[in-house]
């Protein structure tokens, strides 16, 4: 039995970008988000990020990526930097990058989280959606779907626990891509292993008004400065617009610990005052002491 996930995930052909496209766009995760981006969608910062890289001391050694999806435009991004002299490593983080494949017998397969929760299912060569619209409450499809989940999730974690799933990513398989290090990651969850190792932090399409509380975007934003390499450090924030093109602002991290802005694109970022308005860490006496002697 041919699964379309393994032609996927497993193919020793790479899938072209329709078919890798189309198949992650149908994968409606926990949360309610899409595993989908479009090309292209940040090239009107990309030439103007330039100056900024070139007149910025010390170089460019490490970028973090953050809320990638599938992380084909940190592709974009990471090739353009190249081919403009910055050889830097990517790092890309989403909170839905980890899966897995679970087999149900030799004609049905199910691709998860790591939870169990459904993503897609596979039965006999045709390929069928988990989730609810809001026309199968119409139709009353929504209950064998909601019936199947209650049903299916605790065996899909049994399986995953037992180790009998095939563990995959949900990212690009585009051949740029294999030196780019893709990492499972809550924004809201500050990861030691990243803190002080970035000189540029891009962070598009995740930090908004109308989905999170102003103290969760304070919260996500003490992380990411947690995350930059010192005084000099770039953030971009910036949200695709309705309209063709961004809305983003350009900050640069002071000795003052705090942002300052470098660039705008349109109407800059909603959360330009959130970022402007984040408090210096405080550092205790002892930390202080520890530095200096």
């Amino acid at each position: 039995m041919k699964f379309l996930a393994d032609s996927i995930f497993f193919s020793p052909i790479e899938p072209s970008a329709k078919a890798e496209a189309d198949f992650f766009a149908r994968l409606k995760m926990r949360n309610g988000t899409f595993k989908m981006t479009r090309p292209s969608r940040f090239q009107d910062w990309e030439e103007r990020l330039l100056p900024f890289l070139r007149a910025r001391r010390g170089g460019l050694e490490d970028v973090l990526d953050i809320g990638v999806s599938t992380g084909v435009t940190t592709v974009e991004f990471a090739e353009h930097l190249r081919r403009h002299g910055f050889d830097a490593r990517f790092t890309a983080t989403d909170l839905f990058i980890d899966a897995f494949l679970v087999r149900l017998g030799r004609h049905a397969q199910v691709l998860c989280d790591g939870d169990g929760w459904p993503l897609r299912y596979e039965l006999f060569g045709l390929s069928m959606r988990p989730w609810t619209r809001r026309l199968d409450y119409l139709t009353m499809a929504f209950l064998p779907l909601a019936i199947a989940r209650k049903r299916l999730q605790p065996r899909l974690a049994q399986a995953i626990r037992a180790g009998r799933a095939h563990r995959v990513q949900m990212t690009t398989r585009l051949p740029q891509a294999r030196s780019i290090e893709f990492i499972q990651n809550d924004i809201m969850q500050r990861t030691p292993a990243l803190e002080g190792r970035f000189e540029l932090v891009r962070a598009a399409n995740i930090l908004n008004v109308g989905y999170f509380s102003a103290d969760e975007i304070a919260q996500a934003l003490g992380n990411i400065r947690s995350y930059l390499a010192g005084s000099g450090s770039l953030l971009l924030v910036t949200r695709t617009g309705e309209a063709k093109g961004n809305n983003g602002t350009l900050f640069e991290l002071g000795d003052d610990d705090r942002f300052h802005i470098l660039d705008r694109v349109g109407q800059g970022s909603e959360v330009e005052s959130h970022v402007l308005g984040l408090a210096p860490k405080v550092i205790s006496l002892d930390t202080h002491r520890r530095r200096v002697g």
